[in-house]
């Protein structure tokens, strides 16, 4: 009888960890989908805004494009935002925008944990 009663609170104290742990691993996880969700959000916006941009060139559209930028300052990493910030400064420069193109992709890519 005195055998059984440490054995039973062992067992039961293994539960009681078993629990908070799997309840931790479940949190972390729905923080890292939520996350993952709204970088998502943010950067296809931020795509189709700047493509929008792009194709049409008018007020509205660089507004609606400079409201996806701060949504993705929000979200995003630094890298992704100085991406975005240098596509927003290279206008005129051919060269530099596709540059900037190109970093932001990979940076997305890297935000969004997406190997090639």
């Amino acid at each position: 009888m005195d055998q059984i009663i440490p054995l039973l609170a062992a067992f039961g104290l293994g539960s009681i960890v078993t629990a908070f742990v799997q309840s931790g691993l479940a949190n972390r996880t729905k923080r890292f989908d939520r996350i993952f969700s709204e970088k998502q959000i943010a950067y296809v916006g931020l795509l189709e805004a700047y493509h929008r941009a792009a194709v049409e060139g008018t007020e509205e559209a660089a507004k609606n494009f400079a409201y996806w930028q701060v949504r993705c300052d929000l979200v995003g990493s630094d890298v992704v935002c100085d991406a975005i910030r240098r596509i927003a400064e290279t206008s005129d420069d051919r060269e530099g925008r596709l540059k900037a193109d190109n970093d932001l992709r990979l940076a997305m890519r890297s935000d969004l944990k997406f190997s090639k």
